[in-house]
């Protein structure tokens, strides 16, 4: 995405103007992402709704959503994410050991307790696409099935019987 020039709020007409300021009134460090995402602002608006809720409205705990992002960050090396991320989750308490391990990108046994099922969660999440039977209802044990799904935010749904799939 780098190779777009950012966009600034001068060259945006008037309504995409009203989507940058929607946008930047609850978010600091430049825009991030969206400083290129407003290339297309009504993806950008959706997009930052739905970040919105999940930043204010969601669920989960303020430190077990920052763990599953901070692990998602670090998986991907999204290096601009973890270092937002790396910020709210001071701010929400996660103790510097735990942040220094998902940096370092630690066995999952050096976590513990509910860390450890997030980070287990989120690896298994992203490196096989599906959560074995067993990790699935740790979760839903742990954190029942609203906060699950958003945990997830995706389903692992079969598709129609007698379709042809990959």
């Amino acid at each position: 995405m780098s190779r777009l020039p950012a966009v600034k709020r001068e060259d945006l007409t008037s309504d995409h103007q009203q989507i940058w300021d929607r946008i930047h009134a609850k978010r600091s460090g430049g825009g991030g992402p969206y400083s290129m995402l407003m290339h297309s602002p009504a993806m950008a608006d959706h997009l930052a709704a739905t970040e919105d809720y999940f930043r204010d409205h969601s669920l989960l705990a303020d430190a077990d959503r920052e763990i599953i992002i901070l692990t998602a960050a670090r998986e991907v090396d999204a290096r601009y994410a973890w270092s937002r991320h790396e910020i709210r989750a001071h701010n929400v308490g996660i103790r510097p050991e735990v942040i220094e391990a998902l940096r370092t990108k630690a066995p999952v046994d050096k976590f513990a307790g509910k860390e450890r099922l997030l980070v287990q969660f989120t690896r298994t999440l992203l490196h096989e696409h599906t959560l074995p039977d067993e990790l699935f209802a740790r979760m839903e044990s742990e954190f029942g099935r609203a906060k699950l799904v958003e945990a997830i935010r995706m389903f692992d749904v079969k598709p129609p019987e007698g379709s042809k799939t990959f």
